[in-house]
């Protein structure tokens, strides 16, 4: 059965390679990205064992401790899409005793988990600071994948039905969204916070103390207290540990049994309303339908909803950390620069509406049979993006030249923002028409494959970024000169109006076009569930 899983799990992602070219990429940038982070582990540990020898422990049992902790978290975000979830075996005739052994190992082998493996491998180049500690790590290892893979199975479970319902999977993913856009927020409070810590050292070398008796942490623990030559805290750290994994598969095997013969499923959204005085404000044709339910997505959809709460949550989050950073003091002198933060918001509308086709999945397919046009789609989704985003940014540019105290300044700053944001817009509207993205299928996993827009975003944004600030140059630029010459903002308003109006004109009629051409190649790209 072990055997099975494993191979089974494997046929899956080869078929799953050789249908989609795209994830292959994806695969090999993400490979990349792990190898960097691996060799960034390997540096440390080595420049720790040689400098710090303390510290290197000290740091093994922070890092182990994460890792089984980004496990146990991540299994909320890819459970959804597991190919080896329980309800597949619902109407075969198998127990729970048999498959948990292959759900082990199959989780132990997939990409992830040989990474980790690698991972904890490489650590033993901080336990070389003891040749006790260093056995002792080697044979932790099995210990600490399997903790790692039980618990992300525990959790998981333990939460598969509160996921199952659409309410609770919308929660998940915005709060997930926002925690993640405000990490920057998050660190640099935690940095501010370290600052007024006198013995930094001290600090984690307590904290690693107390996690290493945690079931999170006390693998790594025993390790640490033969590297001190504690041999009494080792042995009742490893019954932890042992405790733990006991424990978790115990739970595990109740949790698969239960699914085995109740079989969870997702539930939808509720009931769908009119658009009322919406249809009535609109344009009566194909355009304006688009826009109206473009309108609507933004409402329901919780993934374009988050894009929406990030127009206003991304500046908010720059100009916080402005402050926090003093630059509203006279000593720094240029507290009118967060007049330009709006601007930002670029950045996030060349993949919005870049992505919009992907969010609509097969249902796209309803414009290929009511003959809707490209150029009807673009525009359609132009102007239901543009309802939100333009009173967003006004009222940001408002917000930020009060908070500046300089109102001179808003002309530029409507220059900068508008400007920018219509030109992204529009790039985003041309690059969207052959390069659509991927996003999860409706009522899959938000967080699944293709929840960042896969391969095929990043070469938009590689596209987009270049576009936006070729063309919004002259808006940025004298929306910057107006800050020493308020007189230059209305210039900057006006290139911005202008620049960003042909844009949007161009991004409409070139990618209509393209979309006339390609409607079938751009239905298979957004509803293939490779």
């Amino acid at each position: 059965m072990v055997a099975l899983l494993v191979s089974l799990r494997w046929r899956q992602l080869r078929h799953q390679l050789s249908r989609n070219p795209w994830m292959i990429v994806t695969l090999i940038i993400t490979g990349m990205i792990a190898l960097g982070l691996l060799a960034g582990l390997t540096a440390g540990l080595v420049a720790l064992r040689f400098a710090a020898a303390e510290g290197a422990v000290t740091a093994l049992v922070l890092t182990g401790s994460a890792i089984v902790i980004g496990w146990w978290i991540g299994s909320i975000l890819v459970s959804a899409d597991d190919s080896l979830a329980p309800e597949r075996f619902a109407l075969l005739p198998v127990t729970a005793p048999a498959l948990l052994p292959g759900f082990v190992v199959a989780g132990a082998t997939t990409i992830g988990g040989i990474g980790t493996t690698i991972a904890l491998l490489l650590m033993l180049v901080g336990w070389s600071v003891s040749l006790p500690a260093l056995f002792t790590a080697l044979l932790m290892i099995p210990v600490a994948i399997v903790t790692c893979v039980l618990g992300a199975r525990v959790v998981s479970g333990l939460l598969a039905g509160w996921l199952a319902r659409r309410s609770t999977r919308d929660l998940v993913l915005t709060l997930g969204v926002l925690l993640a856009a405000s990490s920057g927020l998050i660190l640099n409070l935690g940095i501010g916070a370290l600052t007024t810590v006198t013995d930094v050292g001290g600090a984690f070398s307590m904290v690693a103390e107390v996690v290493g008796w945690t079931p999170v942490g006390a693998v790594f623990g025993v390790s640490a207290s033969v590297a001190q030559g504690d041999v009494v805290t080792a042995a009742l750290r490893l019954v932890i540990a042992l405790a733990t994994v006991f424990v978790l598969w115990f739970a595990s095997q109740r949790l698969l049994a239960s699914r085995l013969v109740s079989p969870i499923q997702s539930s939808g959204g509720g009931q769908v309303r009119s658009g009322g005085l919406l249809d009535r404000m609109l344009p009566a044709n194909s355009t304006g339908a688009v826009a109206a339910r473009s309108l609507r997505y933004f409402r329901r959809d919780p993934r374009q909803l988050v894009n929406i709460v990030m127009l206003l949550l991304l500046p908010a989050i720059f100009i916080g950390i402005a402050l926090m950073n003093g630059l509203q003091e006279e000593a720094i002198g240029f507290a009118p620069a967060i007049t330009l933060i709006p601007a930002i918001n670029a950045l996030l509308t060349g993949t919005i509406v870049q992505m919009a086709i992907a969010y609509d999945n097969d249902a796209v397919a309803m414009h290929i049979l009511t003959g809707v046009t490209g150029a009807a789609d673009r525009a359609g989704r132009l102007l239901g993006f543009g309802l939100i985003a333009i009173p967003v940014t006004v009222a940001l540019c408002l917000a930020t030249c009060l908070l500046a105290g300089r109102p001179d300044l808003l002309p530029g700053s409507l220059g900068a923002s508008l400007g920018l944001t219509a030109i992204a817009a529009g790039a985003g509207a041309w690059v969207g028409s052959f390069l659509p993205g991927r996003a999860p299928a409706p009522e899959a996993n938000p967080f699944g494959r293709g929840s960042s827009g896969g391969v095929q975003s990043l070469l938009a944004m590689i596209i987009i970024g270049p576009i936006t600030l070729a063309l919004g140059a002259p808006a940025l630029g004298f929306a910057i000169a107006a800050i020493w010459n308020p007189g230059l903002g209305w210039i900057s308003l006006a290139c911005g109006v202008v620049f960003g109006g042909l844009a949007l004109w161009g991004g409409t009629v070139l990618g209509g076009k393209i979309l006339d051409r390609r409607w079938p190649e751009v239905l298979a790209d957004v509803s293939s569930e490779s």
